[in-house]
């Protein structure tokens, strides 16, 4: 995870210095772009000398089923706030995944706090508690970890 970061954030610094000054939209790109370079050379198998394809596509799938979950969830959101009487029940869930691969586990802790109306309170090992503005709706808690984890599943392990 730690090299993810560091690469991201390297390429990143390059692109700033390279398209100096900056607009928005070359920043938002920049960010993407960056982004991709840092999955791809993590997905590299060093030791076999090839990559992990696999991978590589399972985390394209997983940014779009992020995306569309990340929109409904802002749409939610939106209906809460806009109603006057705030229909909030916060609650926390205790939440267990089966997630083994670290990466997998803080992409998954990370994917729920970025969906608006939850938010990951602690990872610890295979426990994840899940902060809900909704509680009261949570029929099924493994549910709370939406396609991601299927997804990662896959990606990952």
């Amino acid at each position: 995870m730690t090299n993810l970061l560091f690469i991201w954030v390297a390429m990143f610094l390059v692109w700033t210095a390279l398209n100096a000054p900056l607009s928005a939209q070359k920043t938002i790109f920049g960010i993407i772009l960056s982004f991709l370079i840092a999955v791809i050379a993590n997905v590299y198998d060093k030791e076999q000398k090839k990559f992990k394809l696999k991978t590589f596509f399972y985390l394209i799938k997983y940014f779009v089923v992020f995306l569309r979950e990340l929109v409904k969830a802002n749409l939610n959101m939106a209906r809460i706030v806009l109603t006057p009487s705030l229909p909030i029940s916060p609650k926390i869930f205790r939440v267990t995944t089966s997630l083994k691969s670290p990466i997998a586990r803080t992409l998954l802790a990370n994917s729920i706090t970025l969906t608006p109306g939850t938010i990951s309170v602690e990872l610890d090992g295979d426990t994840l508690y899940i902060h809900v503005v909704e509680g009261d709706k949570v029929e099924n808690v493994e549910d709370l970890k939406g396609p991601f984890e299927k997804i990662l599943r896959e990606a990952f392990e």
